[in-house]
């Protein structure tokens, strides 16, 4: 089921397009929607990716959105920096009573329905290119993992916990704060894991495991990768747990952007204003221009979308990145557009890589070339790598693509540079929202 954009915020401050540079900043929102919820507000639906949950609604109040308040997968919610706090949840629904077999931190942070959950879940697992990358993964390295303690950040439903065990792990701890940690337990004991599986219902940085661990997995990625803010977690749990020489499942992340150009979509969702059903509405379009880039959107594009090689905003190895590099990820960037076509905003998507602790992985830095890329591309395909891409030219995932459009498209003609830099920072008032800056001439 994918996800719906909701606003959650006032409009973007500083936002121009001046002599063909743009320059604007924006605000990027996750967190859990009750379908109870009344009250709510979503933009226009030329502004939102593809949706079938009706029922969630928005509900807004005053109050300050906390990390208590978000678990994965989540409901997106898109949007920019407030004037005054931020967006919150108005009603929650209380957790169950604690099932037995199941050890629960005392001061969880989880508050979520399981209905949400469920279909959340249920929309996710049946992305089989993501299932199937996992699966190959874990059987790939079942050296690394038969005989040994897993831990599984982020358990989910616990399939991935189920994976490793079937693969010959010893003892897998299932780490989950929402609810979904109840119906986790009941899976396990359904498939008769329950002497192998442990599931822990809490956050990884409160819970206690009294052994060092071989290898940690986690399905931590979020839209244009960072969008959840994940990583943290699993970071956290390899300088706490990981033994020296232990495994990293993905053990390699990718974020890439390019331009693209997307006038079917444009034209849909502004020039559509201008004649509706021979009525001359053009009055709304700059609310439409408005409505069409306060967010971004999470839709697929194509390889043909897109006008230049694409660039590396962030090269991750898991291995050896901190919490630190995470606070701020910065770069700039020079392509060359391969047409002549209007730019109608930026796309991001990302790859993660499945490699070994002693299996070295390539760099890939923000001066990478785009025959570094390819040539890269080109020889993971001919080896034992797993990759799990979320690029145009493959597949489609749940994750789709990001796409930060432009109020109002900038032309180029084949051949021109496009360059400017792009910021990604976590919030500061909270740190599973992002703050992204981008500027482009």
């Amino acid at each position: 089921m994918p996800p719906r954009l909701l606003l959650a915020g006032p409009p973007w401050r500083g936002e121009h397009v001046v002599d063909g540079k743009w320059v604007g900043g924006l605000l990027l929102q996750l967190r859990w929607v009750d379908s109870a919820c009344t009250g709510g507000w979503a933009p226009t639906p030329a502004s939102l990716a593809p949706q079938r949950d009706e029922g969630a609604k928005l509900a807004r109040t005053s109050a300050r959105m906390t990390p208590a308040m978000i678990s994965r997968p989540s409901v997106v919610a898109l949007g920019h920096p407030p004037s005054t706090g931020q967006t919150d949840i108005a009603r929650w629904m209380s957790p169950p009573a604690e099932p037995v077999g199941i050890r629960s931190v005392p001061e969880s942070e989880s508050r979520f329905g399981l209905g949400e959950l469920t279909r959340a879940a249920l929309w996710i697992w049946q992305d089989r290119v993501r299932t199937d990358a996992y699966r190959e993964a874990i059987m790939l390295h079942q050296k690394f993992i038969e005989g040994k303690v897993v831990m599984d950040v982020g358990c989910g439903t616990g399939i991935l916990s189920v994976f490793c065990a079937r693969a010959g792990a010893k003892r897998v701890y299932a780490v989950d704060a929402s609810e979904i940690a109840t119906q986790a337990s009941e899976i396990v004991k359904a498939n008769n894991l329950a002497d192998k599986i442990i599931v822990i219902h809490g956050r990884v940085e409160d819970v206690d495991v009294e052994e060092k661990v071989d290898v940690i997995i986690s399905e931590w990625m979020g839209y244009m990768l960072l969008y959840e803010s994940m990583l943290p977690s699993v970071l956290f749990a390899r300088d706490k747990w990981l033994k020296p020489g232990g495994l990293i499942l993905p053990s390699h992340a990718t974020l890439f952007m390019a331009p693209i150009t997307n006038s079917d979509r444009y034209e849909g969702s502004v020039d559509f204003w201008c004649d509706v059903y021979g009525i001359n509405m053009s009055a709304l379009v700059p609310l439409a221009k408005k409505f069409a880039s306060e967010e971004p959107s999470i839709e697929i594009v194509g390889g043909e979308n897109v006008i230049s090689w694409p660039f590396v905003v962030k090269h991750i190895d898991c291995y050896t990145f901190t919490v630190e590099e995470f606070k701020s990820i910065t770069t700039t960037y020079k392509v060359s557009s391969m047409m002549l076509a209007p730019i109608h905003g930026f796309g991001l998507w990302f790859e993660v890589e499945f490699n070994g602790p002693a299996e070295s992985c390539s760099n890939l830095s923000s001066d990478s070339s785009p025959l570094d890329i390819i040539q890269k591309k080109r020889c993971r395909a001919s080896d034992s790598t797993v990759v799990l891409s979320t690029a145009p030219e493959d597949e489609p995932t749940h994750w789709h693509q990001t796409i930060l459009y432009f109020p109002d498209p900038i032309g180029v003609t084949q051949d021109q540079i496009i360059e400017g830099s792009v910021t990604i920072t976590p919030s500061e008032e909270n740190p599973r929202c992002l703050n992204i800056h981008l500027e482009c001439s």
